[in-house]
């Protein structure tokens, strides 16, 4: 009996690889019974889901026709005294207003609501570093999480970085009527420009650089003058200065150093350059760098309607069968 143990072993081994050889079998039969059902399935609907993609590309393309056609003016701007907040803050109440109707308020600048149908104010940043320059930015900060007593800082830092790649922003005013949009975009900036807050730092800005400019000036005259006095005493030689070579002497005290005031000169002279341009940015609260004329946009009225809508209806036919076959089970049960 001892000797019969192990052939009784090796016999249900046997068997046991058999069934699951035949489980496998079994296993491949019913997928490849199950693709043969799905190739039928189609192919016994191929017309109807054939007939149900044209009708879907066909109304896809029909409403790519009636979608909704609007125009668009795009305006430039680069806000001066640190008005970006502010900027901001007005377009977003301009176009609440215009959600909430406020035809009162847009008569005052003299926009008729009534008339200009679909119009929109929006606002986005215009980015003035390239990527890659702002992602190496963002990454020198990771460099500062070892820092853990100083994530205020760190925050501070941040906020510079991204403020300082986002100096230009761009309004986008949409409507349906290219002339009365136009006009309307107009008269908004008029009116975005026009508070009494910046206007009054606009003024001193402008006072200061002026003021700047004529100092600037004066000081250069001073220092021709003086230049000039100097040439002079040079073509006069004589023995009573013959010690003073390269250098005059003023009030018989201090020494008059010529290089240094070419250099105080053109110092000044780039000064006064640099105001004059201040003057000319800074004439606008917010300043107009582009104000683009009417352009014609799309708005679909379904996105992708030419693959979405086929999609859908052959989507809700694969449904409708599956519900008839779970039907026809059920009754085959009961």
């Amino acid at each position: 009996m001892a000797d019969n143990l192990p052939t009784n072993n090796n016999s249900s081994d046997e068997i046991d690889l058999g069934q699951l050889f035949q489980i496998i079998r079994n296993g491949f039969h019913k997928v490849f019974i199950g693709f043969l059902r799905v190739f039928l399935y189609l192919k016994k609907n191929i017309l109807i889901l054939a007939i149900l993609s044209v009708i879907g590309v066909g109304i896809g393309y029909g409403l790519s026709q009636i979608s909704e056609i609007t125009k668009k003016t795009e305006v430039i701007v680069k806000p001066n005294f640190e008005s970006k907040d502010y900027l901001y803050g007005i377009v977003s109440e301009l176009q609440s207003k215009i959600k909430g109707k406020d035809y009162d308020f847009y008569s005052g600048l003299e926009i008729n609501l009534e008339e200009l149908k679909g119009l929109k104010i929006e606002i986005q940043p215009v980015q003035s570093k390239s990527n890659v320059d702002l992602e190496q930015s963002l990454k020198y900060l990771d460099y500062l999480g070892n820092l853990k007593d100083d994530n205020s800082i760190k925050e501070v830092i941040k906020n510079e970085v991204l403020a300082s790649s986002y100096v230009n922003h761009k309004i986008s005013f949409y409507y349906k009527n290219a002339e009365l949009g136009q006009d309307a975009a107009k008269k908004i900036m008029l009116f975005i420009n026009d508070n009494n807050y910046f206007k009054e730092l606009k003024e001193i800005y402008l006072f200061n650089s002026e003021s700047r400019i004529k100092e600037n000036e004066e000081l250069i005259k001073q220092i021709d003058v003086l230049i000039t006095n100097y040439s002079k005493a040079l073509g006069n030689k004589s023995s009573a200065n013959e010690k003073g070579e390269g250098m005059v002497l003023l009030g018989g005290e201090e020494g008059l150093n010529i290089p240094q005031l070419f250099n105080l000169k053109n110092n000044l002279i780039e000064s006064s350059a640099a105001n004059k341009l201040l003057k000319r940015e800074h004439k606008e609260t917010i300043k107009i760098l582009s104000f683009g004329g009417p352009q014609q946009i799309k708005k679909e009225f379904l996105k992708d309607g030419l693959t979405l809508i086929p999609t859908v209806l052959v989507i809700l036919f694969f449904m409708w069968s599956l519900l008839k076959f779970l039907n026809k089970r059920t009754k085959e049960l009961l």
